[in-house]
């Protein structure tokens, strides 16, 4: 039997995402959930290492409130492949491991939206793992508990005890069965300080030390120590579109975000009431589970309709370039119908992160340029730097990309020579 348990500060994502998945499962589970939006307990380590002691179970399943086990079988899978595997000290979801000199990514996971990696059909060794989920069996458990006293925050713990583990003679192994991490963001608060921690402990043994978040170095860990006092200088030189974003839809009480995808930017705008569209189903769930809209629709964005005048804002991101021509200025036309306010467009002129994600409408079968929706009466402007093909124009990736983001605060007055354009039209009496 595994017991699962969980430290969680939001009760309807514990209950409608990790519960409502562990009731699916085909076997029986002891479930040791812990609140904590109390603030009871001061780390993960200090919560984990509670309910750890507390179980009855062979395995020990350190689990997110926001993680989907990926199958109604998949307890009863991960304990028949932890039972053929004596060496195991730790398991998990996604890991990291050293190859040819380079970090490599193993495990099928679902996180913040995306895919990440691909499917593996057997156990693979890593280095570290990510914190999501972690396995432990309870007989090493009971030799080895997680680091209060180093690790006295929510960062770094299970990285620092895949280490351990190793030490130990143990390995840390990538489980071959799928889960989903319903996250919308990723937590880096205070990231860099226990990364430093874990550095100052595992540095006689490890002097490159693996991890999802990253490589930790004792070089690295001082540069992003120098640099980290000129983030918020960072963020005026090169600030994020969602940004551009918020400040356009702030006060508005309701929006149309049309072709929502699963991870809509929209999540960050504070909106009281939105409705997502989308065609794949796959997005669809994904977004739902996120609880990202209020409402959601299954349908073409072009044959959908609406009553005029329906929404504050209606949005449409990153979605014009997959119709023709023809058929984004007859949605353009019924956007302004729809919208009391405001109508918001980005697109770009090559396909990047759709081709990379997968769609089911990913053919980018029209080109827009600025001069076209300044002619529609748009004002618009360059985002995501200078950029083509999600890339700077001259020059490999690797050596330019700060150019990128040194370029935002220009690029922004010279669209065409951005990666994507973000379009707004006020319209008349507003």
């Amino acid at each position: 039997m595994i017991s699962i348990v969980v430290v969680y500060n939001d009760e309807r994502v514990f209950k409608e995402v990790l519960l409502a998945g562990l009731k699916r499962q085909n076997v029986e589970y002891e479930l040791i959930a812990l609140p904590n939006a109390d603030g009871r307990f001061k780390s993960a380590a200090e919560a984990l290492n509670f309910g750890g002691n507390s179980a009855a179970g062979k395995y020990i399943m350190f689990v997110h409130q926001d993680v989907e086990l990926g199958c109604d079988s998949w307890l009863e899978k991960v304990e028949n492949a932890l039972d053929n595997t004596p060496d195991v000290g730790i398991a998990g979801a996604a890991g990291v491991r050293k190859k040819d000199g380079h970090a490599q990514m193993r495990g099928y996971i679902s996180d913040c939206g995306g895919v990440l990696g691909a499917p593996i059909d057997k156990l693979e060794e890593v280095d570290t793992l990510d914190e999501c989920l972690l396995i432990v069996p309870k007989s090493v458990f009971k030799k080895l508990s997680f680091d209060e006293k180093t690790f006295d925050g929510w960062h770094c713990y299970g990285i620092d005890y895949c280490l351990s583990v190793g030490r130990s003679g143990l390995k840390t192994y990538v489980l071959p069965f799928f889960v989903y991490h319903r996250s919308l963001k990723t937590n880096v608060r205070e990231l860099l300080g226990y990364q430093k921690r874990l550095y100052k402990k595992h540095k006689n043994n490890y002097r490159r030390i693996y991890t999802t978040c990253g490589v930790v170095t004792g070089l690295r860990l001082k540069l992003w120590t120098a640099l980290s006092p000129l983030t918020g200088l960072h963020k005026w030189i090169s600030p994020s579109w969602v940004e551009y974003l918020k400040k356009e839809l702030s006060g508005y009480e309701s929006v149309l975000d049309l072709g929502c995808g699963y991870s809509s930017p929209i999540q960050h705008c504070n909106i009281p009431f939105s409705v997502g569209v989308e065609l794949d189903e796959s997005y669809l769930e994904e977004s739902r589970k996120k609880k990202i809209h209020n409402e959601y629709i299954k349908a073409d964005v072009r044959k959908v309709d609406f009553e005029p005048r329906n929404f504050d804002a209606v949005l449409c991101l990153r979605v014009i370039e997959h119709l023709t021509k023809q058929e984004g200025y007859e949605l353009i036309g019924k956007m302004e119908k729809w919208a009391r306010k405001k109508v918001i467009i980005t697109t770009g002129e090559k396909p990047y992160w759709q081709e990379i994600l997968g769609s089911a409408s990913k053919e980018h079968k029209s080109i827009w340029t600025a001069d076209e929706l300044r002619g529609l009466g748009y004002d618009v402007c360059g985002m995501s730097g200078w950029g083509y093909e999600g890339t700077v124009r001259y020059g490999p990736p690797g050596s330019w990309g700060m150019v990128l983001d040194l370029s935002q605060r220009i690029i922004r007055y010279v669209p065409k020579l951005a990666y994507q354009m973000f379009a707004t039209k006020q319209l008349q009496g507003e």
